[in-house]
C-alpha cells in the first residue's frame, strides 16, 4: 500500500550532524527502515529552514543538496540541487504550510529508495556552521509498506 509520507528531522531513522564550513555536507540523513521503500516524484517537495550555530538563519548563498545513496553509501543521485538557499528564502524560509511556497524536487519520474539507502540532505554554508539543533526540514514523499 503506497500512502503519502514527510520525512522530518524528528524521524527517529534521520541521523543529525552539525556542518562545518565551505563544504557540503551532511545535516540530515535518512535510513529507510526494514520492510519500508520511499517512493519520490516529481511533485514531491522539499521545505527547510536553516539556521547558523548563532542561531541567526543562514545566509542566502548557502547551498542545499539533497541526494540519494545506496546501503553502502557509494552510488549518490541527486534529487534536489545543489542550489542557493535564496530559492527557499523566496519561497519563504520557515514555510513549512502554504505548498506554492515549496521546493518540487528535480526529477523527472519516479524513484524508489529502498530499505537500508539512504536520503541526506546536505549544505554548505560560508561560516559559521549550520546547527542541526535549530535547524528544520520536511520532506514530503509516499512511503510503501511492504
Amino acid at each position: 500500500m503506497i500512502e503519502p509520507f514527510v520525512i522530518t528531522q524528528e524521524d527517529s531513522d534521520v541521523t543529525q550532524t552539525d556542518t562545518t564550513a565551505d563544504s557540503l555536507q551532511d545535516l540530515f540523513v535518512y535510513r529507510v527502515p526494514i520492510g519500508h521503500t520511499i517512493i519520490l516524484r516529481p511533485e514531491d517537495v522539499l521545505c527547510c529552514d536553516l539556521d547558523e550555530t548563532d542561531t541567526t538563519v543562514a545566509q542566502n548563498i548557502a547551498q542545499v543538496k539533497l541526494e540519494v545513496r545506496d546501503a553502502a553509501n557509494e552510488e549518490k543521485k541527486p534529487v534536489l540541487g545543489p542550489l542557493q538557499y535564496a530559492s527557499f528564502s523566496a519561497s519563504g524560509v520557515g514555510e513549512f504550510k502554504d505548498e506554492d511556497k515549496f521546493i518540487h524536487l528535480d526529477i523527472h519520474r519516479e524513484m524508489k529508495v529502498y530499505e537500508r539507502e539512504y536520503i541526506a540532505l546536505m549544505v554548505k554554508n560560508a561560516s559559521p556552521y549550520i546547527d542541526k539543533d535549530t535547524s528544520f526540514f520536511s520532506l514530503r514523499c509516499h512511503r510503501e509498506r511492504g
